[in-house]
């Protein structure tokens, strides 16, 4: 089992584990499944865990794990992918994402001070991509959900800010700004929820759409990718 294997499965399995009754510095901060879809066609089920540990004046730092399973082009692959951020904003630290298919890519980054490193296995050989990464970041990657949690968290109580996008599959780093659009009313399964809105505008022009509950993230779309990825284990418990 690799390192990004095995902290996805304890991460699961702390999630699922009972939580103590006395205090901890540790506890699962939200855990869950997204439905993703591509151009309106069903395409796989993103299950994810994200737990916080409060430790000294870094602020919170979050870790995070989540296994995919997408058909694309009629192919089908199994992904894994690991976050480890620092900060009240989040700033990424270590990240590792695993592609399993037809074809076998390996990602490692890591950021140090303002330098972000990524050292990739695939197909095509060995290759590592250097990024400067100065003032707040981001790492968001093609059909995964959960990630747009650690972007939300950049904005704070801010009305907009400016932010890096590093999206390490594609070897992209984009500058983007993100915006509070408001409190709305969406459709989440069968339910209609209030929810914040938020949005991500790369240079490209791309938008990235945030729906959140609190702060967790309920529904994900990008127009111009046709991606939707929408929260599909909600309770009556879960939805505050």
């Amino acid at each position: 089992m690799g390192p990004c294997a095995a902290l996805l499965a304890l991460l699961f399995a702390l999630a699922a584990a009972p939580r103590p009754t006395a205090p901890v510095q540790q506890q699962v901060f939200d855990s869950g499944t997204f439905t993703l879809f591509l151009n309106d066609a069903r395409i796989g089920e993103e299950r994810f865990v994200i737990r916080e540990e409060r430790a000294g004046t870094a602020g919170p730092i979050y870790r995070a794990g989540a296994e995919l399973n997408l058909k694309l082009d009629g192919r089908t692959m199994r992904v894994s992918a690991a976050l480890e951020t620092v900060g009240a904003r989040c700033r990424p630290r270590r990240y590792e994402l695993q592609v399993n298919g037809p074809e076998v890519t390996s990602i490692t980054g890591r950021l140090v001070r303002e330098r972000m490193r990524l050292d990739i296995r695939s197909p095509r050989g060995d290759e590592m991509k250097e990024f400067l990464v100065r003032g707040q970041a981001a790492i968001l990657e093609r059909h995964i959900a959960h990630l747009y949690f650690f972007a939300s968290k950049v904005l704070g109580n801010a009305a907009s800010s400016e932010l890096v996008l590093i999206v390490p599959q594609h070897r992209l780093q984009q500058q983007a700004t993100m915006e509070n659009r408001g409190m709305e009313i969406v459709r989440i399964g069968e339910r209609e929820l209030q929810l914040r809105h938020l949005a991500i505008t790369s240079d490209t022009r791309t938008v990235h759409h945030i729906w959140l509950d609190g702060d967790r993230v309920m529904r994900v779309e990008v127009p111009e990718e046709g991606f939707l990825a929408v929260r599909s284990d909600i309770t009556d418990q879960a939805v505050r």
